[in-house]
């Protein structure tokens, strides 16, 4: 059993295995999921996924020295649901986090869930002093979604991505830890 800080209240974090590639597959190649699924930057993110490809990603988050990638179970079920994954490549005092959930399982706060839980242990429990993020600028709902969690724009990479023909922006997002410290005590009331 994982310890309790790998847990939420409707989620269990959990390493993502061999045996998860149907689960994952079946959720990465869900309608809605094409350029929002968090993948390891050498699979590139714009078809359906063989089950090579998701293997591949497999691979690479298991051999990942700087960073990790962790199954989103739901708790009363099992069921397989999404991923998040963490890194901190160039400095651990700035890891980035990615949340990525399928589908048919948003819009019902597990995201948020999730995302809060891991943004909490890396402050608390690492040398973070900021938590980062990146997100195509359009994806409107990905963007909400990290405001509503406090994180703000910090930075955009002009032309950094092609979808339907069009360039976008790779946005860059983020939450210091003074910031993080008070949204908690707001959102407890303290």
């Amino acid at each position: 059993m994982l310890p309790d800080r790998f847990q939420t209240e409707r989620t269990i974090l959990k390493p993502l295995e061999v045996d998860d590639v149907e689960e994952l597959q079946s959720y990465l190649n869900a309608p809605g999921m094409i350029g929002c699924r968090c993948l390891p930057w050498e699979i590139r993110d714009v078809a359906p996924l063989s089950r090579a490809r998701v293997e591949e990603a497999l691979a690479a988050w298991a051999k990942e020295k700087k960073g990790f990638a962790l199954g989103i179970a739901l708790r009363e079920t099992g069921e397989l649901i999404g991923h998040a994954t963490c890194d901190w490549h160039w400095d651990p005092h700035a890891p980035g986090i990615a949340v990525a959930v399928s589908p048919l399982r948003r819009r019902r706060g597990i995201g948020s869930e999730v995302a809060r839980h891991l943004v909490s242990y890396l402050f608390e429990n690492t040398a973070a002093h900021n938590v980062s993020g990146w997100i195509s600028s359009w994806n409107e709902a990905g963007l909400a979604f990290a405001a509503a969690l406090g994180f703000r724009e910090s930075g955009r990479i002009p032309r950094s991505e092609i979808r339907d023909g069009s360039y976008h922006e790779g946005v860059l997002v983020d939450l210091l830890k003074p910031e993080w410290r008070k949204l908690e005590r707001e959102r407890h009331g303290a």
